[in-house]
């Protein structure tokens, strides 16, 4: 698998992770937020019923005291019989009593006694189901008249007492079981409920629903109030366990997951097919920048094999005056040896002779002078190093020799080849032969030297071209070969540029540094054709 398509597939991954970590922490939120609010309703629901029957305690005890506050038998039978009756409707109050308060009596006797010959009526409704008020006796009888009072009981109950008004000196008592203060239809099963009254714990209701209560990393959701009682301060408390499986639903985290798959591995394809579509436009753009700039150096070493050709003009010209002067006097010799009364044969063909070599000699310096200058495209052929380097030194020889400058030629026996265009290798020389000379005549060089020399090691084709004169200045060979770098006056920078494109063309390589013995030194690199290539 390619390193591309490997991130690709890893940042696909991270995305979908990304996807489904958010799904899982806004489904938990919400699910979380969805529960605790289903528990304020149902706490509030539960405050509001809870405290509506602790008002229906109060007005019973209104009622009821009203009526027992009279001794009178038809009263107190009318009061035994309103107290059957709200036993009978509100199973929540299990016992009611209305008991004396007199020392002489015994408080919460079940029996109709007689103390100081004065009858003590005493009404107890079940008759059996009765509470030892004797804890409460000092409390009770200390209480307000006409106020009501909330004690803690047993077993999940509570006490609820109000004296009757002066001169009466009766209570009357409730004991309602808080188990019974809600309907088991109105309890909530999934919350773990409590009732409290003067932090004396009456009901605790663990939660029901179990089955999917397992652990969870979040805590449990809590509600808790105080009923709106002025006498029974009862407080309710609510706790909702917020269970794995009900903040995070795996169906919907499968769902979502899928989906989320499907939707990451579709991004992923477009975004690759984005990223190969971009690659191949950058691709197109190099190839038609490398086109348009192949075509621009093409131009531009036209021109300056051109331009190189103008500054030879001269030199060229001196070297064809010699065979032309040549033929002209031999042709004017054999003219009049061909004028006599007896010519002789022989001479007439040895100065023909000397003009066909003489042509000759004209002709190569012509061709060497049209190839140079040619505009053919670069087609790199197998050449002889030595044979190139002899070629541009039979075309720069008379140009230097009129400076004043000698060219020396140090070439290997070995005559190594490489797959070269031999005219583009014939520029580069030229311009490191007509550099050397520019800065040899301009130091002014006593002595002024050029050579050129090849060689081979290993797979490896060499040309040296050095020269004598004051060398390469060390703050200009960082920028040596870039473009429109330059060191003369009147030049443009392009020369060694054009010098590092020509030869990396054919994979070669061109170093400058400065000879131990002074001067610069350059040294072309040629990969050597197969064929002469040693181990």
């Amino acid at each position: 698998m390619s390193d591309g398509l490997l991130k690709s597939w890893l940042f696909g991954i991270a995305l979908w992770l990304a996807a489904v970590l958010a799904f899982a922490l806004y489904s938990v939120e919400a699910s979380r937020q969805r529960l605790s609010d289903e528990l304020i309703v149902a706490g509030r629901t539960l405050h509001r019923l809870i405290s509506q029957r602790a008002a229906q305690h109060d007005a019973h005890m209104t009622s009821l005291i009203a009526l027992a506050d009279n001794t009178d038998p038809a009263r107190l039978n009318a009061t035994r019989q309103v107290m059957e009756s709200v036993a009978r409707f509100y199973p929540r109050i299990a016992w009611l009593a209305l008991v004396s308060l007199d020392d002489k009596a015994g408080l919460g006797a079940t029996a109709t006694t007689r103390s100081n010959d004065a009858l003590v009526p005493m009404i107890e409704v079940p008759a059996d189901g009765g509470e030892d008020l004797s804890p409460l006796r000092d409390a009770i009888k200390g209480q307000q008249r006409g106020k009501v009072e909330a004690y803690a009981g047993r077993n999940g109950r509570y006490l609820l007492a109000k004296r009757a008004q002066a001169p009466s000196d009766a209570a009357l008592v409730l004991s309602i079981d808080a188990r019974h203060l809600l309907e088991p239809e109105e309890r909530p099963l999934w919350a773990h409920m409590r009732l409290t009254l003067h932090s004396h714990l009456l009901v605790d209701l663990p939660a029901e629903e179990t089955a999917s209560a397992t652990a969870s990393f979040v805590a449990p959701s809590h509600f808790e109030s105080t009923i709106d009682s002025g006498s029974q301060k009862i407080s309710l408390s609510l706790d909702r366990p917020m269970s794995t499986e009900a903040l995070l639903p795996m169906r919907q985290l499968i769902g979502f997951a899928a989906m989320a798959g499907l939707a990451s591995f579709a991004l992923m394809f477009a975004l690759r097919q984005r990223t190969a579509a971009q690659k191949s436009l950058k691709s197109t753009q190099e190839a038609e920048a490398r086109a348009l700039l192949q075509e621009r150096q093409a131009l531009l070493a036209h021109a300056s094999r051109v331009n190189a050709m103008g500054e030879l003009a001269s030199g060229i010209a001196h070297e064809l005056t010699q065979p032309l002067t040549a033929m002209l006097s031999r042709s004017q010799a054999a003219l009049r040896l061909a004028g006599t009364d007896r010519p002789d044969i022989g001479l007439i063909s040895e100065a023909l002779e000397v003009n066909v070599r003489e042509a000759k000699r004209a002709g190569e310096m012509l061709r060497r002078m049209r190839d140079y200058a040619s505009n053919r495209a670069p087609e790199p052929v197998t050449s002889a190093i030595n044979g190139i380097v002899a070629e541009i030194a039979a075309l720069t020889g008379a140009d230097l020799e009129r400076r004043g400058i000698q060219l020396k030629l140090d070439l290997t026996k070995e005559a190594p080849e490489a797959d070269v265009d031999p005219i583009e290798l014939e520029q580069v020389l030229h311009n490191l032969i007509r550099n050397a000379a520019d800065a040899l005549e301009g130091a002014q060089t006593v002595g002024p030297q050029i050579e050129i020399e090849t060689g081979a090691v290993g797979g490896e084709a060499k040309i040296v071209v050095r020269d004598n004169g004051p060398g390469i200045a060390a703050s200009a060979f960082p920028k040596l070969f870039h473009p429109f770098f330059t060191t003369k006056a009147d030049g443009m920078g392009l020369g060694l540029s054009l010098c590092e494109t020509l030869i990396q063309r054919v994979d070669g390589g061109i170093d400058a540094e400065n000879a131990p013995g002074g001067g610069a030194c350059f040294t072309i690199t040629l990969p050597r054709t197969h064929k002469q290539e040693r181990p």
